[in-house]
């Protein structure tokens, strides 16, 4: 599970989860410690395994924003997450999100949020990488706070080569937010991910993510989808495992690269410029 975030108005994407092409790393199975089915060091892409049955993990994480075009922006994500599996395909997890923001357009006042919010998620295995040429397994994540409501339905894709992990996710999000009148605003976003990781050793893996996120302002039900923006990120990711736990670090930056509306320069004005994350993920 990744951490829900405000992209622009009325709409939430998934922090890391969000790419067109992530490159990632990963390690092979025979590498791995035994901790976590998602103990890849994605900090933006899940890969399409599950826990075995009975097995319990949790994990914490710590994600930064910063910047905004024409503004001060800097946003602040707490993720303590809970996961349990219910048998050799299906996946259960909990967690519990602290999200506060601060921007201060240009001559104006600043504005700070901070919000309190509940995200649940269900994965089943369809097929095991390990076993099958591509692995997949389907993800349903809803989400809630007292402002916003969140629906995300995932596609996970994930295949060996040699030592290299490659992993795709097709992500389908629709969203509803209070605008300040308290009315429900919808929106909605597709995102892509595909990631290639390596493992140095059995301890170190690194990586490099790649991220899309089209935004749209109305439901992915809608006939007319009326598309914002598609904005793109990049940026690597290190991973350390043992014994004990795992620890994930990663750094994104968006890319001059972006379309759609209120473009600066080739950013997206009012998604973040950079972003990072810290993980820590440990079997109870």
């Amino acid at each position: 599970m990744r951490v829900i975030r405000k992209l622009k108005d009325g709409l939430t994407v998934r922090y890391f989860t969000n790419t067109i092409m992530a490159i990632l790393a990963g390690i092979a199975p025979s590498l791995s410690p035994p901790a976590l089915a998602d103990d890849a060091p994605f900090l933006g892409t899940d890969p399409a395994s599950v826990m075995g049955q009975g097995e319990k993990a949790v994990q914490q994480w710590v994600s930064f924003a910063h910047g905004h075009s024409g503004e001060s922006h800097s946003g602040f994500e707490t993720q303590t997450e809970f996961d349990y599996g219910v048998s050799d395909h299906l996946q259960l997890s909990l967690s519990l999100l602290y999200d506060w923001t601060r921007s201060k357009p240009s001559g104006r006042p600043a504005n700070t949020t901070d919000l309190v919010g509940v995200q649940s998620e269900a994965i089943w295995q369809v097929a095991s990488a390990d076993k099958e040429p591509l692995g997949l397994a389907i993800a349903v994540d809803p989400a809630f706070d007292p402002s916003s409501r969140g629906l995300a339905v995932r596609l996970l894709f994930t295949t060996y080569i040699a030592h290299f992990e490659n992993v795709l996710n097709i992500n389908f999000e629709n969203n509803w937010d209070k605008d300040s009148a308290s009315r429900w605003q919808s929106s909605s976003a597709i995102i892509f991910n595909y990631g290639l990781a390596h493992a140095l050793d059995k301890h170190w893996t690194i990586g490099v993510e790649f991220g899309n996120e089209s935004a749209f302002d109305s439901l992915l039900t809608g006939v007319n989808l009326g598309s914002i923006a598609s904005t793109f990120y990049a940026g690597p990711t290190l991973q350390y495992a043992c014994a004990f736990a795992t620890i994930s670090f990663g750094v994104e930056t968006q890319l001059p690269i972006s379309s759609g509306d209120n473009i600066a320069n080739g950013y997206t004005a009012d998604a973040e410029r950079w972003r990072m994350a810290l993980r820590l993920a440990r079997s109870i």
